[in-house]
C-alpha cells in the first residue's frame, strides 16, 4: 500500500517525531556527560590515523567521527549528532517500508515502536560501530527490496554502497547479506532478479568499496578476525551448545520486550496471522528474513559451534520488527488506536532519556568507581599540555621555539582522553602497543618527544618496564584531579612522564 499523498498528515508528524527524537537524544548527552564515553575516545583516536582498519573493527564508523569532528570544529558533541543522524536513518528506512504496504498511521506507529526499545535510545548516546552499522543494516534492506520489487539498477548499485557501508563498519553484516541471499534464492519472485543486471550491480558495487579493506585484511594477517574469535569466549564445553543460544535470544528478547507489549495496542493480546493476500506474499517473506534471519543465522552458529555470541550483535537486527508485526498479524484499523501508541512509545522515549539523565547526573555517587563519562578527561588533557610546555621552558626552549605536544601514550584510556581533549590532538601510542597502533612506535615517540601516563596503582610495576623501553624518560609528579560531580571522593592520580626531543 505505497502512500505519498500531499495530504496525508502522518508526514508532517514523521518529521515533527524524528527531529525531536534527534534533538531530545542530542542534548541528553551534551548537557548530562561531563566527558566522552569509552566508544566514543576509541572512535575518535582510531579515525584521526585515517587507516583502513583498526585492530578491532573496520574503519567506517572512526573515520565518520573524526569526520564530524573536523566539520564541526569539537570532536565530542558531534558524535552525539551523528549517533543521532544514524538513528534517524534507521527511523526513515523503517517509515519508507512500512508506507509500501501498510496504512499511515500504521506506518508511523510501526516505526514509533523503537522508541521502546533500548537499542534505539539508552544505547545511543555512544557513539560506536554498532550505532553507524544500524543505519547501514536499515538502508540496506531497503534498497535490496526496492530492488527487486521495482527492478531498476539505481536501487541495486545504492544496496551496493549501503552493504559495503555495513560491512566496513562491521562485519556481523555478513549475517544480513546470508539472509537476503536466503530469500533471493528461495522466493519465486525474488529469484527473477538473478536474470537482470541487478544483484550483480550490487556485487560489484559493494567489492569495489570493500575491496581497500580486504587488501588492509590480508596485509595485517587478519587482524580483526583474530579479535573476533577471541571475544567468543573460552573453548566451548558442551553445556554451551545451549547456554550460549539461550543467553542470546533471553537478551534480544529484553531489549524487545517493551516493543512487543507496546504492540498489543493494535494487535491485542491475541495476536492473529493475517490472511494473507496474493500480492502480500513478496513482502511479508522479504520483512521475516531480514528481521528474524539475521538472528536465527546467529543462533544456529552458536549452537552449532558453542560460541557466546555477543548482545549486542543483535542491536542492528530490529530496525524493521515494528513493519513485520504490523504486516503479519491483524491490527486494529482505528486511526486514534495507531496514534494512542505512538504517543505512547514518544513517551517512553522521554523517560528513559530522564532516567539516562538522573543516571548521568548522580551515577559515579552511588559506585565505588565513577562513570567513565564522568571522567575529567579535559582538565587531564590541559595538565599533560601545560606540563609538556613546562618542561620545554625548563630546558632552556624559548617561548617562540616550544613545540605542541606531538605524542601521547601508556594507558589507553587516559592517553586517549589527553588525545580527545587536547587543543592540537596528539598522536595516540595506546598501551605503547605498536601492533594495535601501527601508526607509530617507540622510534618516533623517542625522535619526536612525548607525554606518558598511567595508573598510580601500577606505578611500581610500570616504571620498571618503561625505564627498560625509554631510559631517558623524565619522571614527574603525579598528576591530581578532582572530580567535578562529586568533589568529595579522593582525587584521581595519575603518573605521568616525558620522553624528551632527541631532534
Amino acid at each position: 500500500m505505497r502512500v505519498d499523498s500531499k495530504d496525508d498528515p502522518t508526514i508532517v508528524w514523521f518529521w515533527i517525531l524524528l527531529l525531536g527524537h534527534m534533538i531530545l537524544w542530542t542534548l541528553l548527552p551534551i548537557l548530562t556527560q561531563l566527558n566522552a564515553p569509552l566508544d566514543t575516545i576509541e572512535m575518535l583516536y582510531w579515525g584521526s590515523e585515517w587507516q583502513w582498519g583498526y585492530y578491532k573493527h573496520p574503519p567506517l564508523p572512526a573515520w565518520a567521527a573524526e569526520g564530524s569532528a573536523l566539520v564541526f570544529g569539537d570532536p565530542v558533541w558531534p558524535t552525539y549528532l551523528l549517533s543521532q543522524l544514524c538513528i534517524g536513518a534507521c527511523f526513515w528506512a523503517a517509515w519508507k517500508m512500512g508506507r509500501e504496504f501498510l496504512a499511515p498511521w500504521q506506518a508511523l506507529a510501526a516505526v514509533f515502536l523503537l522508541e521502546a526499545s533500548v537499542y534505539y535510545t539508552c544505547t545511543t548516546p555512544e557513539f560506536n560501530n554498532n550505532i553507524l552499522a544500524k543505519a547501514c543494516w536499515a538502508l540496506f534492506a531497503l534498497f535490496a527490496y526496492w530492488g527487486m520489487s521495482r527492478k531498476h539498477s539505481g536501487y541495486w548499485a545504492t544496496s551496493g554502497v549501503c552493504l559495503a557501508a555495513a560491512m566496513l563498519s562491521k562485519y556481523d553484516a555478513i549475517l544480513l547479506l546470508m539472509a537476503v541471499l536466503l530469500f533471493s534464492v528461495l522466493n519465486r519472485t525474488a529469484r527473477q532478479s538473478w536474470k537482470t543486471p541487478g544483484p550483480y550491480v550490487l556485487t560489484a558495487v559493494s567489492l569495489m568499496l570493500f575491496a581497500p579493506h580486504l587488501w588492509w585484511l590480508v596485509d595485517n594477517d587478519f587482524v580483526t578476525i583474530h579479535y573476533i574469535l577471541s571475544r567468543t569466549g573460552d573453548p566451548p564445553v558442551l553445556i554451551d551448545h545451549l547456554k550460549n543460544p539461550l543467553e542470546f535470544i533471553g537478551s534480544q528478547l529484553g531489549a524487545l520486550a517493551l516493543v512487543l507489549i507496546m504492540a498489543t495496542m493494535v494487535l491485542s493480546w491475541r495476536w492473529k496471522i493475517k490472511p494473507a493476500e496474493s500480492d502480500a506474499s513478496f513482502h511479508r517473506q522479504y520483512l521475516l528474513f531480514v528481521v528474524l534471519g539475521p538472528m536465527s543465522i546467529a543462533l544456529l552458529f552458536s549452537l552449532l559451534t558453542g560460541a557466546h555470541v555477543r548482545s549486542m550483535w543483535g542491536s542492528s537486527m530490529f530496525t524493521y520488527i515494528g513493519v513485520l508485526l504490523f504486516t503479519w498479524f491483524e491490527t486494529k484499523p482505528a486511526i486514534e488506536a495507531n496514534r494512542r501508541l505512538v504517543y505512547a512509545c514518544v513517551g517512553i522515549s522521554m523517560i528513559f532519556a530522564v532516567g539516562l539523565g538522573i543516571r548521568n547526573q548522580i551515577g559515579s555517587s552511588l559506585r565505588k568507581d565513577p562513570l567513565r563519562i564522568d571522567y575529567p578527561g579535559e582538565q587531564l588533557a590541559q595538565e599533560v599540555e601545560q606540563r609538556w610546555k613546562q618542561y620545554q621552558s625548563s630546558s632552556s626552549v624559548s617561548d617562540a621555539n616550544l613545540s605542541p605536544l606531538t605524542h601521547v601514550g601508556g594507558d589507553w584510556w587516559l592517553s586517549g582522553n589527553v588525545h580527545v581533549y587536547s587543543k592540537h590532538r596528539p598522536t595516540m601510542y595506546p598501551d605503547m602497543d605498536a601492533s594495535i597502533a601501527p601508526w607509530t612506535d617507540d622510534r618516533q615517540l623517542a625522535e619526536t618527544g612525548g607525554m606518558i601516563l598511567w595508573k598510580m596503582h601500577e606505578e611500581e610495576a610500570y616504571l620498571a618496564k618503561l625505564k627498560q623501553r625509554f631510559p631517558e624518560a623524565v619522571i614527574q609528579d603525579p598528576i591530581s584531579l578532582n572530580w567535578k560531580k562529586d568533589p568529595s571522593r579522593e582525587p584521581l592520580q595519575i603518573g605521568i612522564a616525558v620522553i624528551p626531543n632527541r631532534q
